[in-house]
């Protein structure tokens, strides 16, 4: 009877042990299984653009692909840091913005600018995201002092004036700053031409 015990306990121990080894592989492996994950080389301030010499690879546990990190070095290279990324530390997706979603254009060279301007002098308030518009000044000038703007973005104050955001090179910018100082109403925006009929008239 003991010799039977002694076996049925070999037994039962060998297939705990069993069953625990493949417990510990099915779900130990993704802390033992390595995987590479993007990593600064050095502290990264908010707002800089990620450059090669800035990020490497380094190995993480498996179980780090669960989480929204960078994978790769192409991802990340050219977008923009929206808070200071720490030497060695995971670069999660939200750490990091294409250059047009922090500056509202994909041209470095141009200024973003926002400016009030009442509903009938915008094109009755029916400007949209992406649109051309042309700026004008009467007051001071027959030629628009800004051509072609896009409109990154349009949104309604609370005293009824609409919000007009758009792109463009410095000396637009300062023009259209120094109309609010003379005079907030004195703005005109209309719908550029497309570019067919443009041509077409000339």
């Amino acid at each position: 009877m003991n010799r039977r015990i002694t076996i049925l306990l070999m037994v039962t121990a060998m297939m705990i042990g069993g069953l625990s080894a493949c417990a510990l592989y099915r779900f130990g492996a993704p802390y033992t299984r390595a995987v590479n994950l993007v990593v600064p080389v050095k502290e990264i301030a908010p707002y800089s653009v990620v450059t090669p010499d800035m990020v490497r690879v380094r190995a993480f546990p498996e179980a780090m692909l669960q989480a929204q990190v960078y994978r790769s070095v192409d991802e990340v290279i050219g977008n923009l840091t929206t808070t200071t990324l720490v030497p060695e530390q995971l670069i999660y997706v939200h750490q990091l913005a294409a250059p047009q979603q922090l500056r509202l254009t994909g041209d470095d060279e141009f200024e973003v600018v926002s400016f009030p301007i009442k509903p009938e002098q915008a094109v009755g308030a029916q400007l949209r995201n992406g649109q051309r518009v042309n700026v004008y000044l009467p007051t001071s000038q027959a030629n628009a002092i800004g051509s072609e703007l896009v409109v990154s973005d349009v949104r309604t104050a609370s005293d009824g004036y609409v919000i007009v955001t758009v792109a463009a090179p410095s000396d637009v910018v300062r023009d259209i700053i120094q109309s609010g100082v003379n005079g907030r109403d004195s703005l005109w925006l209309t719908l550029a031409p497309t570019q067919s009929n443009a041509m077409a008239q000339r």
